[in-house]
């Protein structure tokens, strides 16, 4: 059994300002090849705010001579074309992985993705919260948290605790254990990494939807079958 866990450090908001990714190639559980690069982000995504040099030490200067991301996509694109690929908030790195490719116009790869904030929320709902240093720690994991390799490792082993926890061979299984819905992208779209609660909450939501605009053109209906037809010849008012 195979699979990538992955993470990124950006240099502001933008999910264009990349400047650091971690990719961490796991069999059979245990890390088997590890990645780490700086990255410069774009010109005009290059500015970096003070709040995230705070959260990962990455500096405009020690980036100025990184490769883009362009360049850096060749040496890990077999790590996860095909792969099922791990995330701590997956809802964050995978975007900013199709980001940075429909930037350069590299044709997006096909994989399936899975957040480890979601299956930690689903095993271990006693932690006092699931973050990637509060899993950790609860799991004596050893994390130099926001460093994007150290990143990527700590969530890969938490996915391989998950397995173990639940006495799982293969992804599927798991899935299939926590009622869970495993993310994919495609060339054609992303669609959402989800709980079975998440699913049956947005079905919900999109039914009283479906019901309000049926009542709305409901009610137009009826008022317009309430207004008086004008007489033949009649002059409008």
């Amino acid at each position: 059994m195979k699979f990538t866990a992955i993470d990124f450090e950006t240099a502001n908001a933008s999910m264009l300002s990349a400047c650091s990714i971690g990719v961490v190639e796991f069999e059979n559980n245990v890390p088997v090849r590890e990645t780490i690069t700086l990255i410069r982000p774009p010109e005009e995504y290059n500015k970096f705010n003070w709040y995230n040099v705070r959260i990962h030490g990455i500096k405009a200067s020690m980036v100025k001579h990184a490769p883009t991301f362009d360049q850096v996509w060749d040496s890990i694109r077999s790590s996860i074309e095909n792969q099922t690929v791990i995330c701590h908030n997956a809802a964050f790195d995978t975007v900013v992985l199709c980001k940075l490719l429909e930037y350069y116009g590299i044709p997006i790869p096909e994989f399936d993705y899975v957040c480890t904030v979601k299956v930690s929320q689903l095993i271990w709902p006693e932690m006092e919260n699931h973050k990637l240093d509060t899993v950790c720690n609860d799991l004596h994991i050893r994390l130099n948290h926001h460093e994007a390799l150290s990143d990527a490792r700590a969530c890969g082993l938490i996915f391989a605790e998950a397995l173990k926890s639940q006495h799982c061979s293969e992804i599927r299984e798991l899935m299939d254990a926590l009622t869970m819905r495993a993310g994919h992208v495609s060339a054609s779209g992303r669609s959402s990494c989800s709980t079975s609660e998440e699913t049956r909450r947005k079905l919900l939501s999109e039914k009283k939807k479906q019901e309000s605009r049926r009542r709305y053109f409901a009610s137009r209906h009826l008022s317009a079958a309430d207004k008086p037809v004008p007489k033949k010849g009649a002059k409008p008012s």
